[in-house]
């Protein structure tokens, strides 16, 4: 496991010394709002350094949780990176970071990624209207020359990736999303249907909008560069850790922390 430049001057101005060799570092990188999976809140600072027991400053989330310990259950330290999602992406690509997390799969990203076999969580796509919108479901083809706004960088499957029809505008976040589609200014909303209710939920605009059946699913992993030497260690390295949890009781714990029992 090598240490780059980067990642070592990270650690020595946090105050981290080793007495011994040098430890096992996994650049992740991630978004900063995807409630509850992976969200900031208050002061955070974009690039944080955390050891084993310890925990990130101003940014939470069930997935982080499940990312986190399990990558500390195998002795690594993280160094992590929050930025939007296009952008965590892009970094990934040009190598400037290991993990970006959490990712669907679809055929664009298969080409160029590897993935983690264990999950950090679950997204089934929906698609989100007004109230009073005329819109009746019957398949992605209700969708044809109606303009649906979609969260810039996310995947939606395949099946929407191909519906050609649909006039697709990219915004930078969920409540501007919503908001564009209460103004009139798109007819939907594509979104992730547990992400998306969790912001309706905190702004308690819920019956502002009806929600249009499930177009699709895709559980999500941690994903690395296949021309990474590292990469395909990292994600064994997860998956181990992620199995450790399970067998210990503490993958349980984590989800009751975020879901309840």
């Amino acid at each position: 496991m090598y240490c780059s430049a980067l990642v070592t001057a990270v650690i020595l101005s946090a105050g981290i010394s080793f007495t011994h060799a040098a430890p096992n570092i996994v650049k992740v990188i991630t978004l900063h709002d995807y409630a509850p999976f992976c969200m900031t809140s208050g002061e955070y600072e974009i690039n944080q350094v955390i050891e084993p027991g310890h925990d990130a400053v101003g940014f939470s989330g069930y997935s982080w949780d499940v990312l986190r310990e399990s990558f500390h259950e195998m002795g690594y330290i993280i160094h992590l990176s929050i930025t939007p999602w296009a952008r965590a992406v892009a970094n990934v690509k040009n190598s400037a970071a290991d993990i970006v997390f959490p990712t669907g799969k679809n055929s664009e990203r298969l080409k160029i990624f590897d993935y983690s076999f264990e999950s950090v969580n679950h997204a089934d796509y929906i698609v989100y209207v007004r109230s009073d919108s005329p819109i009746q479901w019957h398949g992605l083809q209700s969708l044809s020359g109606h303009t649906i706004a979609v969260k810039n960088g996310f995947s939606y499957g395949n099946n929407w990736d191909a519906a050609d029809s649909i006039n697709k505008h990219d915004v930078l976040t969920i409540l501007q999303g919503f908001k564009m589609l209460n103004a009139g200014r798109v007819d939907g909303f594509a979104g992730y249907e547990f992400n998306w209710d969790y912001v309706l939920q905190q702004q308690k605009w819920s019956h502002k909008y009806k929600k249009l059946d499930p177009f699709g699913s895709s559980s999500e992993y941690l994903a690395a560069l296949k021309t990474n030497p590292s990469g395909k260690e990292l994600l064994t390295a997860f998956d181990l850790g992620k199995k450790r949890l399970h067998k210990n009781g503490r993958l349980e714990q984590i989800r009751i922390k975020w879901f309840g029992n």
